[in-house]
């Protein structure tokens, strides 16, 4: 099934007043902050969803188990199965679907390249009017706050890099069945993310730019159907408001689209790492398509600083 069409029959679900592609909250897992104290390093409920946790080795390609809260597995925690085909520079995929007539689900994760923090999204393309999904991040060496100064990148820092979003739904998972008892699978997204922080007064802010849906052979969907690809079938750019961090380097603070202030479209949550915060990463959960709350983005991030060894291209020139 073509994209283009699928999006077309939800838009025109939601006009009607349908829900095809609610997210499920599962056991009622809430929207609250899941330890929000002044040193938690707690992954908020907004951003962990159905997700309770998850268990990485990143040794010989990697390998995943999932536990997560819904139709996924007959165990509570499964193992996912490797497809680097989908894997999206650095973040690693891994999919599971236990038969043919149930939930297909993809997960990436990425563990950076100082490995001090570790990030995942997990989400499954919808079926029977729900599904299911949540990110998780989490720091996995020592942190340490940078020792300020005056001049430039001496308490104020930027971090860039790829950032992989898992996009809900996509295309059908069994064409075999009938349209509406198909599973679907996901689509997956690709951007260019910036975070800038604060050490001194403790703000972030940041976004996502060049936002492209990537079909399962990793090429760029044309989303308009003109036949050309251009800005104009990326995905709208994001932006995460300037929020606070506590003092143990976390942050949960609202998304929105850029050039649309004060509108929100989801959360976004994420820790700075290394010693001197030398990395930063972070989750979201976002309605990406504006005016459709059916259509989900579960997307994460791990990004090098700018002003350290492994930055990214985009920090220069600054």
């Amino acid at each position: 099934m073509d994209f283009r069409l699928t999006l077309a029959a939800m838009m025109l679900l939601a006009a009607c007043g349908g829900s095809p592609w609610v997210e499920d909250d599962g056991s009622g897992n809430g929207g609250g902050d899941g330890g929000g104290s002044d040193t938690s390093t707690a992954v908020p409920d907004a951003v962990k969803v159905n997700l309770r946790s998850i268990a990485y080795n990143p040794a010989n390609g990697g390998s995943l188990q999932v536990n997560l809260q819904g139709l996924q597995s007959s165990p509570e925690a499964v193992a996912f199965r490797r497809d680097s085909s989908l894997d999206i520079q650095g973040y690693r995929a891994f999919t599971y679907q236990e038969t043919g007539l149930q939930r297909k689900y993809l997960a990436l994760v990425r563990e950076n390249e100082r490995g001090n923090l570790r990030v995942a999204a997990v989400a499954d393309g919808g079926q029977f009017n729900r599904h299911f999904g949540g990110t998780t991040f989490a720091r996995i060496d020592a942190y340490t706050r940078p020792n300020l100064s005056n001049g430039t990148e001496k308490g104020q820092f930027s971090y860039a890099g790829t950032y992989a979003g898992v996009f809900v739904p996509g295309d059908t998972a069994n064409n075999t069945l009938p349209d509406a008892l198909r599973p679907n699978q996901t689509l997956r997204v690709r951007g260019d993310a910036l975070i800038n922080a604060n050490f001194a007064n403790d703000l972030v802010n940041g976004g996502v730019d060049n936002r492209w849906l990537l079909d399962s052979r990793g090429r760029r969907i044309d989303l308009n159907g003109d036949g050309t690809l251009n800005a104009e079938d990326q995905l709208t750019a994001i932006a995460f408001p300037s929020t606070q961090m506590n003092k143990s380097g976390r942050f949960v603070g609202d998304v929105e689209f850029a050039g649309d202030p004060n509108l929100s479209i989801g959360k976004v949550a994420g820790l700075f790492g290394g010693r001197g915060a030398t990395d930063v990463g972070g989750t979201l959960v976002i309605n990406p398509i504006g005016g459709e709350s059916d259509i989900w983005e579960y997307g994460a991030f791990t990004l090098p600083r700018c002003d350290t060894a492994g930055a990214s291209p985009l920090c220069n020139p600054r």
